[in-house]
């Protein structure tokens, strides 16, 4: 009789045991994202098209991306390949390319890295500009970087370290040591 007791026990004490390790046991306490935390969740999508507007409410820059987030707490938006498309109400409308670029939470600024190619006009010159990085304020329409430089216009092939590019005022400045690679017509400069 003891021994019938002690199988049913034994078998209730499996059976709970199961049922208590099936379940994972006690539920841990584990803080979700409220409003409380100031957690801001993150998002992605693809083939997106963003457009920022200036007060005007004519756009100020698009942005076309086969892929575009932004992670938890991060206020930049990541951009895979982007292509955009930059107004100036002064000269026109520049177009620029990278591998990968940043977009500022405010969208007042934008950063692009590897192989950079920008190209507009500046006081109707066709411009194109290649680097590896560029930074560009929407605000006061200013590109700028500090590395190496490549400058194509009608005067010929200019290179440099360092550019800024003010497409409000129509001016490019390169930062330090230009060189011109190759003038029109194969002629060299005028001294």
């Amino acid at each position: 009789m003891i021994a019938r007791v002690v199988i049913v026990l034994a078998i209730l004490g499996i059976i709970l045991g199961a049922l208590f390790l099936g379940q994972g046991g006690p539920t841990p306490i584990v803080p979700t994202a409220t409003a409380e935390s100031g957690e801001v969740p993150g998002y992605s999508a693809r083939n997106a098209e963003v457009t920022q507007t200036g007060d005007d409410g004519r756009p100020e820059f698009t942005v076309l991306s086969p892929l575009i987030r932004q992670q938890a707490n991060d206020q930049r938006v990541q951009l895979d390949a982007p292509r955009l498309t930059f107004n100036s109400e002064e000269n026109g409308t520049w177009h620029a390319e990278a591998r990968s670029g940043l977009i500022h939470a405010d969208g007042a600024s934008l950063e692009l890295h590897g192989d950079v190619k920008i190209n507009g006009a500046l006081s109707d010159t066709p411009i194109v500009i290649e680097t590896s990085t560029l930074s560009y304020d929407t605000r006061s329409e200013v590109a700028s970087t500090p590395a190496h430089v490549t400058v194509d216009a009608r005067g010929g092939t200019l290179t440099s370290m360092g550019l800024v590019a003010n497409l409000k005022e129509s001016t490019l400045e390169l930062e330090s040591n230009p060189h011109l690679e190759s003038p029109v017509n194969g002629r060299p400069p005028s001294k």
